[in-house]
């Protein structure tokens, strides 16, 4: 008899449970697309691809409302139809009674748990990876429909009069190009190819222009060729909120694994290259103003020396008042050709995002050269893919972490190092407390789903004489107040200007569902009594 009136509650609940499911899962979905199509202009057969990537993802917050619904649902009208009190009036416990619901709140739980650490994870990234894939065509397609494009993470701005998508090619280009928070490059070209180099955390997005004239701070030049890099940034965001325990227990090991960590190392790591040679710079030439200090590349060897250097705020190295540079051939060691000016630029090179860059761009804005006793300016000379010395490289050493925090080479650390190294460690320490946020709002989250769906059914059988969607909306309010204590925790536990701030907000997250638990303990032993 039991079995029969168990088998018919769960196969109610069911039902419900499984259209409700599949309803609010369609809907949550199509409304986590809306970003992606507003911002990266994905095509249809992508917004199909997408759908069946967010639906996992959206299962997670779905199950348990669903389940809610259900519970309230069936069990109101349970008890509306009196039969509840004729189960009761047969000697049958409530607490039987409870078992279908039960069994369902502890499916839903373990659901819960492995979405949240293992299949969510998985899917976040596949959907990561179908964007990325897709970069090349959503470029195209945003450039044939505006006239422009601006790549996720604003490295640079690309407009073009005309596309050719099956060569890659743009005609009539013009990119404005901010990369590295360095100054505004206007870059014109006739044409230009378009080449994407997938990475494990984002695409590399190189533009090789032909016959493009470049316009910066330091005026206009002409190339025959040059190549702009930028990101095409994560369109999903690097958070640990995406991760599987695996992966955030890795980056708990190694910090410098996880990319938003290692941009903070990078930037720090080459701020410290820029000190060391700029302080490797005076050593030679300030103390002594006829050494000339050496750089080279694959083709030539640069020797150069002035009176006066800068360490500018920008990132760059500036050689003032009588400078002098002669360039060498690698091969002979002739000298080609000799310039003199007022300021040398030193800078690391942009051309990659997935690494600290150890190639120094040298820049000679109005240098002059003389030819058979005529002097001629050269509006920039410039210089590429320069090797740093081996008197810095030695000193930089392989870890970075370690190596941006450990700056015990240089005479005077500037403040924006120190405050670069500051920034790093406040990265790492809010990463900690993010993951150990993290881990506990999905313990609790998932085991909460079982108090919640536990009130859900002791308040549908106690409203059972108002409307059958009395019972949801009010058992919503515990599962309304769940979320806000954990979103509390969670941001209480990230604060980390707070003393103890991890620890108090765990415990606030726990003692939250411990409340609830209390609650739904004392509503159950009331609904007994009457």
């Amino acid at each position: 008899m039991v079995f029969i009136l168990h088998r018919y509650i769960f196969k109610e609940l069911l039902k419900v449970f499984v259209l409700t499911s599949l309803a609010l899962g369609v809907i949550m979905s199509l409304g986590s697309l809306l970003r992606p199509i507003q911002e990266f202009g994905v095509g249809p057969n992508q917004v199909f691809d997408l759908l069946s990537y967010f639906m996992p993802i959206t299962f997670t917050f779905v199950l348990p409302v669903a389940a809610l619904f259900a519970t309230s649902l069936v069990y109101g009208r349970f008890a509306a139809d009196n039969e509840f009190d004729a189960c009761k009036a047969s000697g049958i416990s409530p607490a039987m009674l409870f078992y279908p619901g039960l069994v369902l709140a502890i499916i839903i739980s373990i659901a819960n748990l492995i979405l949240s650490f293992h299949v969510v994870p998985v899917y976040v990234q596949k959907a990561e990876m179908a964007m990325k894939a897709d970069a090349k065509q959503i470029l195209f397609r945003n450039i044939q429909r505006q006239g422009y494009y601006c790549l996720p993470g604003g490295s640079f701005r690309i407009y073009a009069d005309a596309t050719d998508v099956k060569n890659s090619g743009l005609l009539g280009v013009v990119i404005i190009n901010s990369a590295g928070g360095q100054e505004k490059k206007l870059i014109t070209a006739e044409s230009a190819t378009v080449n994407f180099d997938s990475t494990a955390k984002t695409n590399e997005v190189k533009v090789f222009a032909r016959n493009a004239f470049q316009f910066d701070e330091h005026g206009g030049v002409f190339f025959k060729a040059i190549s702009v890099l930028g990101e095409f940034a994560s369109p999903m965001g690097d958070s640990v909120a995406f991760r599987k325990i695996d992966q955030i227990n890795a980056i708990k090991a190694s910090p410098i694994t996880y990319y938003p960590i290692a941009v903070c190392a990078w930037n720090a790591y080459e701020q410290l290259t820029l000190e060391l040679l700029a302080q490797d710079i005076n050593s030679v030439i300030i103390s002594k103003s006829d050494n000339l200090y050496q750089l080279s590349n694959d083709e030539s060897q640069i020797r150069f020396r002035g009176e006066k250097s800068v360490l500018t705020g920008q990132g760059a190295i500036e050689l003032l008042g009588k400078v002098q540079l002669f360039e060498y051939d690698r091969k002979s060691g002739e000298l080609t050709r000799s310039y003199h000016g007022e300021k040398l630029t030193l800078q690391l090179s942009t051309e990659t995002q997935t690494r600290p860059s150890n190639k120094i761009l040298l820049t000679f804005p109005n240098a002059v050269w003389l030819d058979r006793g005529m002097e001629y300016i050269k509006s920039r000379y410039s210089a590429k893919d320069l090797c740093l010395p081996d008197s810095v490289t030695a000193k930089l050493g392989d870890d970075i972490i370690d190596t941006a925090k450990n700056h015990s080479y240089l005479a005077a650390p500037s403040l924006r190092l120190k405050g670069l190294i500051n920034e790093l460690k406040r990265k790492i320490h809010v990463t900690l407390m993010d993951i150990k946020a993290e881990i506990h709002s999905r313990l609790v989250f998932g085991i909460g789903c079982i108090t919640l769906i536990i009130i859900g059914i002791e308040l549908g059988i106690k409203f059972r004489g108002g409307h059958l969607l009395t019972a949801f909306g009010v058992s919503s309010i515990p599962a309304a107040a769940l979320l806000v204590i954990i979103m509390t925790g969670k941001n209480i536990t990230r604060n980390h200007s707070v003393h103890l701030g991890a620890d108090l907000g765990v415990s606030f997250m726990w003692a939250g569902l411990l409340l609830l638990t209390i609650f739904a303990v004392s509503l159950y032993r009331k609904m007994l009594k009457n």
